[in-house]
């Protein structure tokens, strides 16, 4: 884990040394990929809870 932390330290030393400019062309990619996976793992955990709520509405709605 060490060693790790040392290699974070490191490129946050280096991002932070460039300019804004260059801080946003080395960020922003990072952050939309992140962005990206995060809304993807979203949308498959909140679709297959509409689809269990679905499948639990139609099996009351047999039983009634």
């Amino acid at each position: 884990m060490d060693g790790f932390l040392g290699w974070w330290d490191g490129v946050e030393l280096w991002v932070t040394g460039l300019g804004f400019v260059l801080q946003v062309i080395v960020v922003m990619p990072v952050v939309l990929l992140l962005a990206y996976g995060l809304a993807v793992g979203c949308d498959a955990v909140l679709g297959r809870a509409i689809e269990l709520l679905h499948r639990l509405r139609r099996g009351r709605a047999e039983r009634s």
